[in-house]
């Protein structure tokens, strides 16, 4: 299969979701599909794509198109959608006459600008959705005209797509509910590289808790503080964010207030092998999580959950649909009633009272995120467009 994946964003730009996308292009490509990464031209790209394992790839051949979009070291005033929109459509059109079959869009936008666009004979628009814009947007006090707007825009991308695909099975069932959507609805959620999987064997510090990912108020590191406050015999290592910003700030205050002193290191972002490292380390590891929004509530999946279930940490996660989704309570998990910091404290206390029980809920999510590698994810893909083809 020929396949287009388009990235409207500057790949500079740190964010999960290009770890995401860059794992997703690799495993596609291993699968035997013939991808071709419509990504935005900067300074620096070439750099880029051989960090992120996407330069010299078989079967992978990026194609750098026009954008206007700000860059960590650049100074543009403004970024305007239009330009990389403009540049994709040219490109896919190109592309389609050398036979490029499917397109592989995840921004909203994006796929709206694409579809009527792309014509009867072009290649076909696989939308993978993340969210609800919509409802994201209303929850977190957009103008009822913004929401209206989103909320069209999402009936038409869904039912317009040949194919749409979901993160998550909450969102995959909430999607199977909307009369525009007609066509087939695959179940793609983030996925593990398969290095984490090695780590295993080695020396565990049994008190030693970890966390990495954003530190966003919805990302719930805060309740994991008001947490570990409450459970002495427990220390903390936390690897995300970016020293002196709001969210750093915020909990360096927090943590200060609670009295955390030497139990709880807060380390920033790292690269994967930094992250194996400290899970390799871990008895536990902690998703925090949040009921307050339907996105963190229902709709993501998360990548460091998988990390964590690979890596052999014995995971403790919110009991909410999204950790439903994959998690099945004392069997591979432990989960806490949300947004209560003494839940969580309990189950930390449980799991390092009982090791035994840690050390079984470690196996089985390790046997459980076999089957959320990022070429299952990859296999799930390219099924729903061979099926809608």
């Amino acid at each position: 299969m020929r396949l287009a994946v388009c990235y409207p964003e500057h790949l500079a730009r740190p964010a999960a979701r290009r770890l995401q996308v860059a794992a997703t292009l690799r495993a596609l490509a291993r699968q035997g599909a013939e991808v071709h990464f419509l990504v935005g031209h900067f300074a620096g790209l070439e750099a880029c794509l051989a960090e992120l394992g996407l330069a010299g790839a078989p079967g992978l051949i990026p194609e750098p198109v026009a954008m206007l979009q700000k860059g960590p070291d650049e100074g543009l005033p403004f970024s305007w959608h239009g330009v990389y929109h403009r540049a994709a459509l040219a490109r896919l059109r190109r592309l389609a006459r050398e036979g490029l079959a499917w397109v592989l869009v995840r921004h909203l936008k994006l796929a709206d600008y694409l579809l009527p666009r792309l014509g009867a004979a072009g290649p076909r628009l696989c939308f993978e959705a993340h969210e609800l814009f919509s409802q994201t947007a209303a929850e977190e006090g957009a103008s009822p005209g913004k929401v209206a707007h989103l909320a069209a825009m999402e009936t038409r991308v869904f039912g317009q797509c040949h194919c749409l695909a979901a993160i998550s099975r909450p969102l995959a069932a909430e999607l199977a509910r909307r009369p525009e959507v007609r066509g087939p609805l695959a179940l793609a959620p983030s996925g593990v590289e398969e290095s984490f999987f090695a780590l295993d064997g080695g020396v565990r510090e049994p008190d030693l808790v970890a966390y990495a990912g954003g530190l966003g108020a919805w990302k719930g590191v805060d309740l994991l503080l008001r947490a570990l406050a409450l459970v002495p015999g427990a220390r903390l290592e936390v690897r995300g964010g970016e020293p002196g910003s709001a969210d750093w700030e915020r909990l360096t205050a927090l943590a200060a207030e609670l009295g955390l002193g030497p139990r709880l290191k807060l380390r920033p972002k790292a690269d994967q092998a930094t992250v194996r490292e400290l899970l390799g380390r871990a008895s536990l590891a902690v998703w925090p999580g949040s009921g307050g929004q339907r996105i963190a509530a229902e709709f993501t999946s998360p990548l460091k959950l998988f990390e964590y279930l690979a890596a052999g940490c014995a995971v403790l996660a919110p009991d909410l649909p999204a950790a439903r989704g994959v998690l099945t309570h004392q069997r591979d998990a432990w989960l806490f009633r949300a947004d209560d910091p003494q839940a969580l404290a309990q189950g930390l206390e449980k799991l390092l009272r009982e090791p035994d029980l840690a050390q079984g809920l470690a196996r089985a999510g390790r046997e459980l995120a076999r089957g959320y590698t990022w070429e299952a994810r990859a296999g799930a893909l390219l099924r729903a467009m061979e099926a809608a083809a």
